[in-house]
């Protein structure tokens, strides 16, 4: 029996090809950015949840709660983990990180750099499960100059990972001995390192004296929790540990221990930290967008399959004469949906894997085929197919199994046929619904993301590189490099200019009130900063020549205002027992992310602590530029590794979150409204086979192009533009939402919806046109040959 419904199955799909590609593919498609959207959604929840004891692990968080212009930071003192470990009896171990940026290995005559060269405390491999290859977590850091590299950057170095023993140096002077090798970190751990050192044992001479301080919140730390401990009392003891009046700077820090399973997904509330955050309002978005994508390929088969009842109605009505029951008709339509939905599955598989590329590149993370293919995503997709089924199939098995055989036969209505036209007409609408959301949602976020790149800085970014320096003197780097081929000018400062993020309080200055201490932004700059940037001045002046204007200050307009100053030119001001007078205000100018307003900054000059060098080019000259930069650096710094960053790129980093978010939105928009105009696609041209004869008779008497197309399209597009003017509604509120995390952001307008709706119509119209066009252009005689 089953063969014969199989059969029988094959036979229908077969002679309705055409229906059978629209539905199959529109279902293929949903079920791939389904399964896709699975993928990106699980590795985002799963952050982190390989290590064992993850429930007991906790990141020390420094908060300011009677400082509301002070964000939170994921930072600590040094001296802060020996003090946790001595005094809080529930902590079992803590560990301690110290990024050692720009760090050069050499070997063999060779120099390898990176970025992520860790100081950390032994107590890392008793506290985090990461995997070794080689070597033992007991004897990683047995010596203080151990280092232990991942399977990555040792195959980078020696060509292979079995390389324990081998000797390395650091910055070319001190040797290092390769104690272990780790398999390269998973892509869903927010702790991302290459290479390890036993911090204890190096922080004084890798860091200096100043990291012994309680003044410095420099440095990350975890601990592990013993089983049992309230976290209440933990967090009152950590609190205890801060000798009194040690910082006027960081003055009532309260600390708490933020939970492992937090860290990536819910730390918004951290403005200064170093590990990466996601987004769990962006996770349900895209999971929501990923449903909504397969609902409406859902919405396709319902629709065709209801639409297209009465094309097989005749032959259920044969079927029925002969003695089909409604269950086994109601099994054969069952059979032919699970027959396209399962060979949909299939494809569906093979687009997903063949999309896994593009899609990485869209979510910058990276996908293995293993994850695809596992026994978690085939139940994801056996379970899509099963509700597809039962959501698309069932309804249209009821109502053609229900039809009764001699109205068939009589070529009247079926009394399972609806004689209305309400279900199609609410299926087309929520489709068109979400497609047109979409597609507005993908407007608006575009046009702030161009906000963003057009927004006026305050300052210039173009043809601009900059790299650290670290043993060199400032000054001498910025002389020998201004006589050097390609560069226009060179400026320096002890910070990059597009994140500041050193803030302090404990200022004094003339007609301060007693009960305000705010934090305030500083940047130590050379005297041709402010026309490197093209900085503007509101009044006073700039720095004199010469890099000699110590004792001097500049406050930007936010400062001034915030401060309270009245007439701030030649007013004194104290900071860190230094007293110097206020010689100019500059203008506002964005020294962060376009997600937070403009905070109070003050200018300040010391040559020492310049070591944040700026070259300004030309585009034609920046590879030259470039080259005479590397060449000067290494003769200043031969230890060093010379790592440069042009600003433009780096301003582009800030939003990489949101670039990317939009890039994915916009291609989920895309395949809603394809797999929508797959489904009108297939109505229009039932519509068209359906009225086939009376389209012929209209041609005979004379009817216009025009105006059988428009009879033809009007009962498709009608509910399609009542969606989209729809759509405008969940846009506004989700768009608002979004924009909400910028501090400067576009004003939404009536035009953004109206052209997010208006495209979203035009594409429905343009598919509805095409067919109403082919049908209404074909030879009339050949519609009405059976007549």
């Amino acid at each position: 029996m089953f063969q014969n419904h199989l059969k029988l199955a094959w036979r229908s799909l077969s002679r309705d090809r055409f229906y059978t590609l629209l539905n199959g593919l529109g279902l293929a498609v949903g079920m791939a950015v389904a399964l896709l959207v699975f993928l990106w959604v699980n590795d985002e929840l799963s952050f982190d949840d390989f290590h064992k004891k993850g429930d007991r692990i906790y990141r020390v968080v420094a908060t300011w709660p009677t400082d509301p212009s002070m964000s939170a930071g994921a930072w600590t003192p040094q001296p802060f983990a020996d003090a946790a470990r001595e005094k809080v009896p529930g902590i079992e171990q803590v560990v301690r990180f110290w990024n050692v940026r720009g760090a050069a290995l050499d070997f063999d005559e060779k120099r390898f750099g990176t970025n992520q060269f860790f100081l950390a405390d032994s107590e890392i491999f008793k506290i985090f499960d990461f995997q070794f290859l080689h070597g033992h977590p007991g004897t990683a850091f047995r010596f203080p100059n151990n280092v232990v590299l991942t399977a990555g950057l040792a195959e980078r170095i020696f060509g292979t990972t079995d390389v324990v023993g081998q000797p390395l140096k650091l910055y070319g002077t001190t040797p290092l001995t390769v104690s272990a090798v780790l398999a390269d970190l998973p892509s869903n751990s927010h702790l991302q390192f290459e290479a390890l050192l036993p911090f204890r044992e190096n922080v004084g001479t890798v860091i200096g004296d100043w990291a012994n301080t309680w003044t410095s919140f420099n440095f990350s730390t975890y601990v592990l929790l013993r089983p049992g401990v309230e976290l209440a009392q933990i967090n009152k003891k950590l609190n205890e540990l801060m000798p009194p009046k040690q910082s006027f700077q960081r003055d009532n820090a309260v600390f708490e221990l933020q939970p492992l399973r937090d860290v990536y997904l819910r730390s918004e509330f951290i403005q200064f930290g170093s590990s990466p955050q996601g987004s769990l309002s962006s996770i349900r978005l895209v999971a929501v967008i990923g449903l909504l994508i397969l609902l409406i390929a859902c919405v396709n088969y319902v629709n065709m399959s209801t639409a297209r009842s009465m094309h097989r109605a005749k032959s259920v009505g044969v079927r029925k004469i002969v003695g089909a029951g409604r269950w086994d008709l109601f099994k054969h339509f069952l059979t032919e949906t699970t027959l396209l939905v399962g060979g949909a599955g299939l494809l569906a598989f093979a687009v997903a894997h063949l999309s896994l590329d593009l899609f990485e590149q869209l979510t910058g993370k990276h996908f293995t085929e293993q994850q695809l293919y596992t026994a978690e995503t085939g139940w994801i997709i056996l379970g899509t197919i099963l509700t597809t089924v039962l959501f698309s199939g069932v309804q249209p098995a009821i109502q053609m199994s229900g039809f009764r055989a001699l109205d068939m036969l009589r070529g009247g209505h079926a009394s399972g046929a609806p004689k209305k036209e309400w279900l199609r007409k609410v299926l087309v609408t929520s489709q068109f619904l979400c497609s047109g959301a979409l597609i507005i949602g993908t407007c608006i976020v575009m046009a702030q993301l161009h906000f963003i790149r057009a927004e006026k800085l305050g300052y210039e970014l173009d043809h601009i590189f900059a790299f650290n320096i670290y043993e060199a003197e400032p000054q001498r780097v910025i002389e020998e490099l201004r006589k050097q081929p390609g560069v226009l000018e060179v400026t320096a400062s002890n910070q990059l200019v597009l994140d500041i993020g050193n803030s302090y309080r404990g200022f004094d200055y003339e007609g301060k009130d007693p009960q305000s201490d705010p934090f305030i932004s500083l940047i130590n700059a050379d005297d041709r900063f402010a026309d490197f940037f093209g900085l503007e001045l509101k009044e006073g002046r700039w720095f004199h020549a010469g890099n000699e204007d110590y004792d001097s200050y500049i406050l930007n307009e936010t400062a001034v205002r915030k401060l309270g100053i009245e007439d701030p030119i030649g007013k004194w001001m104290v900071f860190n027992d230094h007293r110097a007078p206020i010689v100019g205000v500059m203008k506002d100018f964005h020294f962060q992310s376009l997600h937070n307003e403009i905070e109070p900054l003050i200018l300040t000059q010391n040559p020492a602590w310049h070591r944040q060098i700026y070259v300004k080019t030309s585009g034609e000259d920046a590879a030259v530029a470039i080259a005479a930069a590397g060449r000067v650096f290494g003769h200043s710094e031969p230890s060093a590794l010379f790592d440069y960053q042009f600003l433009n790129e780096s301003y582009d980093q800030l939003y990489k979150s949101e670039m990317r978010s939009g890039q994915l939105f916009s291609l989920f928009a895309v395949l809603a409204v394809f797999i929508s105009c797959l489904g009108i696609l297939g109505l229009a041209a039932w519509s068209s086979e359906r009225r086939s004869k009376e389209i012929g008779i209209r041609r005979i008497l004379g009817a216009s192009l025009s105006g059988i197309v428009g009879l033809l399209s009007k009962d498709v597009l009608q509910p399609v533009l009542f969606a989209t003017l729809l759509a405008c509604v969940p846009a506004w509120y989700f768009t608002k939402s979004w924009l909400g995390n910028f501090a400067y952001r576009i004003e939404l307008s009536w035009w953004m919806f109206a052209a997010g709706a208006g495209l979203t119509f035009v594409i429905a119209w343009l598919t509805v046109s095409f067919q109403s066009i082919k049908a209404a252009t074909a030879d009339p005689v050949e519609s009405l040959r059976s007549e």
